[in-house]
């Protein structure tokens, strides 16, 4: 007995000392889950606000990137209007429109203002101008304002400028000493767009002071006060972060800060960022907390994981070691798992950085390269009204008015061309044609060049085997006119450029042509040939100061030559030349189709046939006019595409030859209008040649033209040439009067 009770005795104590121990275990085991729990919970928020502050940082480099072109280009209006006179106020109400007009700012006011605060705004209204002192105490610090404009409660985005020279309104007697541009604050949508939360985010734009100048809400908003920020403390509950710091970050507007908040039971993550260079603007943005990147399970999966592994641990200590075992080895895996997604997120964020410095870039390149046409447009204009009794400075002028415009053209052109081909609106057409006219076309447009920079041309084509082929020839022709424009351009006076041209046949039966171009020109080295295919790549600043180009053409010439199966080569060595060969396959064509002549000139053809044109945009429709007058026709006018139809319905039936009407019209555009005459109840109304006026080059808008009902399209601006061919392929199909 005594045995036995000693024996129940230890055992007795055994299990209390085993209690004891599992006790101490799960203990333990509980507070390594309880920590475990908290740092991870504590990565993943902080993951998630990095994320969201780095994405407000970008959202806020967008801001300020629209802010400051636009303030560019109000400066540069601005700068226009200096020293005007106007003997009336319509005289200065339209030349505010068309300034207005000309820079394509949609949904935006012009105004004058004098220094009494009296305004004219662009569409003719008038007014006192409120709070007018609080403006220009800040003109000196060159800054753009979001806020309410007279008579309105809603806040629009605009620019006040002192002029140089005040603006004089004959009329009135009246001086205006102050010029500004107020554009609609719903154009910064499409610049503050955050596409990595879709409908989940809301962004705003805050003064120093708490004040909401700008709301673009996806999720939530909180109805607004004087001072948004104590509106947030009083509705949204603080989930990690303080109040205080918030509105010292934005007020200090250097700082950034990010917290977590709750609002109707729905976490959020709330980042703020000051927007560089524009005094008095921090963007918020407010993004719903499931949206946010993180680990593939979320904290409260982890927590349950960790409750059943504690009370398989209460049943049996060994189970639970086994599941610990397990969750380790799940834990080194999703350790793994994180790593890889941090050095994913962090390559999307190198890439996106780069993107948007290529971005910034181009725009800079094209901004430039827009800007000086544009001011020698404008300074040559300039000259020429001054110098109206000089005949040999005013034609000087518009010699270089025409150059400046033709080079703005090619450089819209070649940006419209990269767009294309990047978007895989670019097409290939296949239509027959011979080798050796093409050449002998790029030869002769290479001969005023050739002269004017006394170069020595040299070429040497063969008698072709296969002259005709099968090939998009337009596109061809531009390649090879960009190498040899090159060639000349880079090529000094009393240099050589030699153009050879070669042919074999390939094992598919195809024909492939070998152009090389070889000059003696400037060179290239080796640092700038890795990049010369890459849009605006030039040599280095001091050559590309000394030889004027857009920076695009090889890099559009390198594209059309992929897209037809083609190769580039370039050989070239700094200060002693370079030769560019080229090698595209075609199909042979067995002949080419015979060229009709129709002998009709503009003085037999159009002289006595009536026409109508339809354009909203005034300038427009008078150089339009004047084209067509030139060429014989009598010229009817529509401003939009409901005056368009209306002028149609009142005219008697075949009046009008043919009808010009533009595409992008307010009220009715060019399409609709199309529709509608096709569909009216009479026999020209189907016939009637109806020729779109776009400045559009894209593919889907020219099937739309088409399927709306319209016959052939012009792409702006019109020319002579242009407009006469495609009137007479329209008016003389088979080439009889």
């Amino acid at each position: 007995m005594k045995e036995r009770e000693k024996r129940k005795s230890v055992l007795r104590r055994f299990n209390k000392l085993a209690v004891a121990i599992y006790a101490v275990l799960l203990f333990v085991f509980c507070c390594a889950g309880y920590r475990l729990y908290s740092v991870y919970n504590e990565r993943m928020r902080e993951e998630r606000g990095n994320h969201v502050t780095e994405v407000t940082g970008t959202l806020a480099e967008l801001a300020e990137l629209y802010a400051s072109s636009r303030r560019e280009m109000i400066m540069l209006t601005g700068s226009y209007i200096d020293g005007k006179s106007f003997r009336n106020v319509e005289e200065m109400t339209t030349f505010l429109e068309e300034q207005n007009l000309f820079f394509r700012m949609e949904e935006s006011e012009v105004y004058v203002v004098s220094e009494d605060g009296t305004y004219y705004k662009s569409d003719g209204t008038t007014g006192m101008w409120e709070n007018k002192d609080y403006l220009i105490e800040h003109i000196a610090e060159e800054r753009m304002w979001i806020r309410s404009v007279p008579g309105e409660d809603e806040k629009h985005l605009f620019c006040w400028i002192e002029l140089n020279e005040p603006v004089f309104l004959e009329s009135e007697q009246r001086w205006f000493e102050y010029y500004t541009v107020i554009i609609e604050t719903s154009h910064l949508e499409y610049a503050l767009v955050s596409n990595s939360y879709a409908e989940k985010s809301s962004v705003y734009i805050l003064g120093n002071d708490g004040t909401r100048l700008y709301r673009q809400s996806k999720i939530f908003d909180i109805p607004l006060s004087n001072n948004y920020l104590d509106e947030l403390e009083k509705n949204v509950e603080l989930l990690d972060g303080e109040w205080s710091k918030l509105k010292e970050a934005i007020s200090s507007d250097s700082l950034q800060y990010c917290m977590e908040i709750s609002y109707q039971g729905v976490e959020y993550y709330l980042a703020t960022c000051p927007v560089a260079n524009i005094p008095n603007w921090n963007l918020m943005v407010v993004v719903d907390r499931e949206v946010l990147v993180g680990s593939e399970k979320n904290p409260d999966d982890y927590a349950n994981l960790l409750m059943w592994v504690l009370i398989i641990i209460l049943v049996s200590f060994v189970s639970a070691t086994v599941l610990l075992l397990v969750y380790l080895k799940g834990k080194e895996r999703l350790s793994e798992e994180q790593k890889e997604s941090t050095r994913l997120l962090e390559l999307a964020a190198k890439e996106a950085n780069r993107a948007n410095r290529a971005k910034t870039e181009l725009m800079a390149h094209i901004s430039h390269d827009i800007r000086t046409p544009i001011g020698g447009v404008m300074g040559m204009t300039n000259i020429a009204r001054r110098s109206m009794d000089d005949r040999e400075k005013v034609e000087d002028c518009l010699d270089k008015i025409d150059e400046s415009l033709t080079y703005l053209l090619s450089l819209v052109n070649k940006v419209l061309d990269l767009s294309k081909i990047e978007s895989g609106e670019f097409k290939l057409v296949e239509e027959p044609f011979s080798i050796a006219d093409l050449l002998k076309e790029c030869v002769e447009m290479m001969e005023d060049q050739i002269k004017e920079n006394k170069i020595w041309f040299y070429k040497k084509f063969p008698p072709f085997a296969h002259p005709a082929v099968f090939g998009d020839r337009l596109h061809v022709k531009q390649i090879l006119m960009n190498i040899l424009g090159n060639a000349m351009k880079y090529t000094p006076a009393g240099g050589q450029v030699s153009f050879f041209v070669t042919e074999q046949l390939t094992e598919d039966g195809k024909v492939e042509f070998c152009f090389t171009v070889q000059d003696t020109g400037i060179g290239m080295d080796t640092e700038f040939l890795k990049r010369i295919y890459q849009p605006y790549s030039k040599a280095d600043e001091d050559e590309g100061k000394r030889y004027h180009g857009t920076g695009l053409g090889m890099t559009i010439a390198k594209r059309y030559i992929d897209a037809m199966s083609g190769t580039i080569q370039v050989e070239s060595e700094l200060g002693k030349g370079s030769r560019f060969i080229v090698r595209i396959p075609f199909v042979i064509a067995e002949a080419l189709p015979k060229k009709e002549e129709t002998g009709i000139t503009v003085t037999e053809a159009f002289t006595g046939m009536k026409i109508l044109a339809v354009e909203d945009v005034p300038i427009n429709l008078k150089i339009t006019v004047f084209l067509l007058e030139h060429m014989g026709f009598t010229v009817d006018t529509a401003l939009n595409g409901i005056e368009a139809v209306e002028a149609f319905k009142r005219s008697k039936e075949g009046e009008y030859a043919a009808i010009l009407m533009d595409v992008m019209m307010p009220e009715m555009d060019g399409l609709e209008a199309t529709e509608v005459i096709r569909k009216l109840e009479r026999p020209d109304a189907a016939t009637i040649p109806i020729v779109a006026a776009t400045a559009s080059a894209f593919e889907d808008d020219r099937i739309a033209i088409f399927n709306a009902g319209m016959n052939g399209y012009l792409l702006k601006p019109l020319n002579d040439e242009s407009v006469y061919v495609e009137m007479k392929k329209q008016l003389f199909p088979e080439g009889e009067q």
